[in-house]
């Protein structure tokens, strides 16, 4: 009970002194404040990024497998000719897959921007992605219709001129008229609507309904020089009769491409397999990289506050050496004076903490609030907070404290 009291007289001694200077106080603890929002805003980013994209991701569930021309991820400088010389996946190839034995349905996919206006007569957009596919997207993909139909296997082989609008582009094209049946037109030709999908959401902030989905053989009539680029190609999604068929499914695509291109027992595969979590595992790590840079920008500011708490400690030492003296004069001990300095340190430390918290918990919901950005508060962020503020306070107020409780009591109490 005793050392209850004692700290709550330290803690009440502590926030009087800080009230009584609150602009040197406001200075002293900005690096701490400008880090620890730094922190938090951060990790409610970051936490908000991972969980939007896990929601992004289970619309095609846990059990899908990708093949494509190159392994995902970032790449900086030139790519080595061995990748460059990759051949594309062909329709052929989405074909073998799909009579596999443990494969239950298979689709090609193309996606790229279409540079020039779409417009119907009601309105004009830009920056629309098309997707080219196969007839059998809904039942791999697993994303439903708000409206109409998809286009059909007959449609497909005739190269017709018929698109699914992502419901934002629907929205936009045709703003308060149902679009099933109309025509829009990209560059010089023209589509008729015959469905419109279920509307997505953002990630990152961006609209993932601003697509137009076209037969893929409409898609290479009318972008021919999508068969030849480099970074063009079909991506085939493949989704097993089972979960626990996933693996065995894996290998029946990895050898039946690899027997398709005509590759050597010797030779390292020149696609891409992987699944889901793979794409998972790939974006945590990005995400924590980048985490990981704003940590380090953010310590620099930490450092740089606890330099400043050091400093307005050695300047408090200095205006109540007399006092030390006197108190060490009628019986205080020393780890009583060491004791009060670290905990004045960690008080003002704290304060900067919170400060910081409340700085960084705002950025977070302003950022969701403006741009949609996903962002988080977790418990997490609010123990991380108070953490990094009070080692900061330890850390850096012991060598006042220790410096303080060995002053001289004679020479303390001389002390002009």
């Amino acid at each position: 009970m005793k050392r209850f009291t004692l700290l709550s007289e330290l803690f009440g001694t502590a926030i009087s002194s800080i009230m009584r200077n609150k602009s040197r106080t406001f200075l002293t603890v900005l690096g701490i404040i400008i880090g620890v929002t730094t922190v938090i805003a951060m990790v409610g980013v970051t936490e908000g990024i991972k969980v939007n994209f896990q929601q992004q991701m289970d619309v095609l569930g846990s059990n899908m497998i990708y093949v494509s021309k190159f392994e995902p991820g970032i790449r900086f400088g030139r790519m080595p000719k061995k990748l460059r010389m990759r051949k594309n996946l062909t329709l052929e190839d989405m074909k073998a897959l799909g009579e596999l034995p443990s494969v239950e349905s298979v689709v090609g996919q193309i996606k790229l921007m279409e540079q020039g206006i779409v417009r119907s007569k009601f309105a004009t957009t830009t920056g629309v992605i098309v997707v080219g596919t196969t007839a059998d997207y809904l039942h791999v993909v697993r994303v439903n219709l708000l409206n109409g139909r998809f286009f059909t296997e007959s449609e497909e082989k005739s190269k017709a001129n018929v698109a699914v609008l992502g419901a934002d582009t629907a929205a936009t094209l045709f703003p308060g008229v149902d679009p099933i049946g109309k025509k829009f037109h990209m560059g010089n030709t023209s589509y008729r609507v015959i469905g419109v999908m279920e509307k997505m959401g953002s990630f990152l902030g961006q609209s993932r309904d601003t697509y137009v989905i076209l037969p893929i053989s409409t898609v290479f009539k009318r972008y021919p020089s999508v068969k030849r680029r480099m970074w063009g190609g079909l991506t085939i999604m493949a989704r097993p009769k089972s979960p626990e068929l996933l693996g065995k499914a894996m290998d029946e695509i990895t050898e039946v491409l690899r027997m398709r291109r005509r590759l050597r027992p010797q030779d390292d595969n020149d696609f891409a397999i992987f699944t889901q979590e793979y794409i998972n595992n790939l974006f945590s790590q990005l995400v924590s990289g980048v985490f990981l840079v704003g940590i380090l920008i953010a310590s620099i500011s930490l450092l740089v506050g606890g330099i400043g708490i050091m400093n307005i400690m050695l300047v408090s030492l200095r205006e109540r050496t007399s006092e030390i003296g006197l108190r060490r004069a009628i019986g205080a001990k020393r780890k009583h004076i060491m004791f009060q300095f670290v905990v004045e340190a960690v008080t003002l430390s704290l304060v900067g903490g919170l400060l910081g918290m409340f700085f960084g918990f705002a950025l977070s919901f302003l950022a969701k609030a403006a741009a949609n950005f996903p962002a988080a508060v977790t418990p997490f962020g609010v123990l991380l907070g108070v953490g990094v503020s009070t080692l900061i306070g330890l850390f850096f107020g012991i060598y006042p404290a220790w410096k303080a409780a060995n002053l001289n009591p004679v020479e303390a109490l001389r002390y002009e």
